[in-house]
């Protein structure tokens, strides 16, 4: 889990650690993989396959079945898992991308307010 300090980073949105089933597609390829971290503006994911940066592809959340276009703006390769890490960003605003997983892990991960 982040730590608390992770969400006052200057992003448009917060990002909060979640695993959710992706699939993306890419040159006529789909393929599968999964989220790490999440925002409303993008993702750190596994992927079964590698993408250079720049690429654009068509990410899918299998929970949800909401797609959105994204672009690869990092990469690692491939990790010990055996899955290629991708730093992407949405072209196109999707409030729904990560449904209802996303709105409660961020509500359970901000310090609440204490009364008096």
């Amino acid at each position: 889990m982040l730590e608390p300090a992770a969400y006052l980073e200057p992003r448009r949105s917060p990002r909060v650690a979640l695993r959710i089933p992706i699939a993306l597609r890419w040159e006529g390829h789909r393929f599968s993989g999964s989220t790490l971290v999440v925002n409303c503006h993008g993702a750190l994911m596994y992927a079964q396959q590698n993408l250079l940066v720049g690429e654009i592809f068509e990410l899918e959340n299998v929970r949800t079945r909401v797609f959105c276009h994204c672009r690869v703006v990092w990469q690692r390769g491939l990790d010990q898992t055996g899955f290629f890490k991708l730093g992407v960003e949405m072209l196109e605003a999707r409030p729904a991308m990560w449904g209802p997983d996303y709105s409660m892990a961020l509500a359970s991960a901000r310090p609440q307010d204490s009364a008096g």
